[in-house]
């Protein structure tokens, strides 16, 4: 006898309600309960495969646990239901993004708006699959758009400016830019006095904030002596790892590491990375490197490596930036990659790299043609003085490139197919570090064209 038998008959499962399983599921998706949601939505299709909100509710649970392809498939199974279901479009044009089929993107919210009003979310979507294509004209207008429709549609903004920066108009993206500061982007500060609008500040206290990464702070560097000649004191927070490059500069009387308690008695305070948007309304405004100074005590440790290049052309490479920067295996490389590309005659090699990537120097053959400075990099500082006993760095993009161009050394920047905004567009070189010559792809993934085209530069360097 079975169990069944046993203790008599089950009673039958009721069936289960779409309208019950969609408030269950909203209320597991604002937990981040994700999994549980998307195993939740499809116990449901089992009873009703024919319900596109239901299909399309999977695929944003799919969606946030980052199974995109996945997703794609619940939200054309929708569609296949509802034609007209312009939230399930802008949604499969969302996936899309996030899987890279950026034309096919742009057309699902193409159709998501005109099955619509057109609403500022909808626009939104669609601005950041044309940004993504490159297309950063067409997608300032449609955030243009959703502002109209939302003014305090923060996200639009946010991504307004990016478009606007990386077409290289500052006077208009500045303004955008600050909505950083109120948009849950950023962590609230309780900092003491006003916020500072530029202006001089004569016998007062000015506090200015730490944001974003090292490589923003360095950018931001440029103003520092301006700032200091508009008047009283200043205080500046800092990461600690750049605090050594920086304070020994004389920029401010007092220098505090990030999240370290803040003063307060300062009378203003403002944010790093305001100052461009103070001081920069267009590129011919730009404050020009050097601005970085090297500290002359690190020089002498890295000297007996660089003698080891006697006459050949000394480069430091770095393969990859910061590994929890979640768009970083868009930007890195490996470090075979660079000793394919640079590892040439007349050329000497310096690994500069840091972080979790410094592990495959250690696969490397003893004899691999490759120096390794990193056990001597403790700081900025410490990079500051290797770099500027080289005559060139080769990198994907990171900090250093930031520290490079402001120290106004040579630097070659390995771009991927969607780079930061400050490289712009397209251009070879670049407004904010005169010494930088950027290498791009033909297209998304393109990465032999670019070492081809920066091994064939460095060839010619290093053998005139």
């Amino acid at each position: 006898m079975n169990e069944t038998n046993r203790h008599g008959p089950q009673s039958p499962r009721a069936p289960i309600a779409p309208a019950a399983v969609f408030r269950e599921a909203a209320a597991l998706r604002d937990a981040g309960k994700f999994g549980d949601g998307e195993a939740l939505l499809r116990n449901a299709l089992a009873e009703h495969p024919r319900d596109a909100d239901l299909w399309n509710a999977r695929g944003v649970m799919l969606a946030a646990l980052g199974r995109h392809a996945d997703a794609v498939g619940c939200y054309r199974n929708a569609l296949a239901l509802k034609r007209d279901g312009w939230g399930i479009w802008t949604n499969l044009g969302n996936a899309l993004t996030q899987l890279r089929q950026l034309k096919s993107a742009i057309a699902c919210h193409e159709r998501a708006i005109a099955l619509s009003e057109g609403g500022p979310l909808l626009q939104h979507n669609l601005g950041v699959a044309l940004g993504e294509a490159g297309r950063h004209g067409e997608a300032a207008a449609a955030f243009t758009r959703a502002l109209d429709a939302d003014p305090a549609y923060h996200r639009a903004r946010w991504d307004r400016a990016r478009s606007l920066l990386y077409l290289g108009d500052y006077g208009g993206a500045w303004p955008d830019y600050e909505v950083r500061l109120i948009s849950g982007q950023m962590p609230v500060r309780a900092a003491s006095g006003q916020r500072w609008d530029g202006s001089h500040f004569p016998g007062k206290h000015l506090l200015l904030l730490a944001e974003q990464g090292f490589g923003d702070t360095l950018w931001a560097a440029r103003y520092l002596r301006h700032v200091k000649a508009l008047g009283g004191r200043l205080t500046i927070e800092c990461q600690p790892e750049l605090i050594p490059l920086l304070q020994p500069m004389g920029l401010a009387e007092r220098w505090i590491a990030r999240n370290e308690p803040l003063p307060d008695d300062a009378d203003l305070h403002g944010h790093l990375c305001s100052l461009p948007g103070l001081f920069t309304p267009s590129a011919a405004a730009i404050p020009p490197p050097p601005y970085l100074d090297p500290p002359s005590a690190q020089h002498g440790k890295f000297q007996p490596h660089i003698a080891k290049a006697g006459r050949r052309l000394k480069v430091g490479i770095i393969w990859s930036g910061s590994v929890t920067f979640k768009r970083n295996r868009e930007r890195a490389q490996t470090l075979v990659r660079f000793l394919q590309a640079f590892a040439m005659p007349g050329v000497q090699l310096y690994a500069l790299q840091k972080g979790p990537p410094e592990q495959e120097l250690a696969a490397l053959p003893k004899t691999a043609p490759i120096i390794d400075l990193g056990p001597l990099l403790h700081d900025f500082a410490d990079t500051a003085a290797a770099v500027s006993q080289l005559d060139l760095v080769i990198m994907t993009d990171s900090s250093v490139a930031h520290l490079a161009g402001g120290l106004g050394k040579p630097v070659w920047v390995l771009l991927g197919h969607v780079a930061h905004w400050l490289w712009l567009l397209e251009r070879t070189d670049n407004p904010w570090y005169p010494s930088a010559r950027l290498f791009r792809p033909r297209a998304e993934g393109d990465w032999d064209h670019v070492f081809d085209c920066a091994a064939v530069e460095l060839m010619a360097l290093a053998n005139p």
